[in-house]
């Protein structure tokens, strides 16, 4: 059923392998990567596309090494830090999950995916005041971001904050997203 002529490009396996990871056969997934990667052995584009793979498989270790090989190349990027963050945040290693997080928005101080994560880790960690500042940030700058609409409502939540807590579900719910029920 191949119908190809020629043999598979990088750039082909990579785009097979990012349609696996979307539909969640992370093997099969990090199978196509290898197999871009033996074509395109440098290629930190996609070595951090397996280490995503890697990561979302609960393969935290490898995720890992891919993603510290994509920095050692690369340097430094506020996306590579993110989800070198996810990985460890992952591998429930909060203080490595929060200083990846943090060097994220020293990097790109206007990243409400990072400042979600950070509010997560802290969230976790008992510290619902710092999580609530790190979810107000994120929906500050991106109002649309539904997920830290909730995560803002849990954290109102354990501060007591019952009106706001209910402003910011409702807000999490009109954008989609689905959370705690209503009493």
């Amino acid at each position: 059923m191949s119908g190809r002529e020629g043999p598979e490009s990088a750039a082909s396996l990579n785009a097979r392998g990012m349609d696996l990871t979307a539909g969640e056969r992370y093997e099969e997934a990090i199978a196509a990567f290898d197999r871009a990667l033996d074509l395109e052995p440098g290629n930190a584009g996609l070595r951090y596309n397996r280490g995503e793979a890697y990561r979302r498989a609960g393969r935290s270790a490898e995720a890992q090494a891919d993603l510290e090989a994509v920095l050692a190349v690369e340097g430094e990027s506020a996306d590579l830090f993110l989800a070198l963050g996810l990985v460890a945040y992952e591998a429930d290693d909060f203080d490595l999950a929060s200083s990846r997080y943090e060097r994220a928005l020293v990097l790109r101080s206007d990243y409400p995916e990072a400042w979600n994560d950070l509010g997560v880790v802290e969230f976790r960690r008992g510290e619902y005041a710092k999580a609530r500042k790190d979810f107000e940030k994120a929906v500050s700058l991106d109002p649309g971001y539904a997920e830290a609409w909730l995560n803002l409502a849990d954290s109102y939540s354990e501060l007591g904050l019952d009106g706001e807590r209910r402003a910011a579900l409702a807000k999490g719910r009109s954008l989609g997203a689905r959370g705690e029920d209503e009493e």
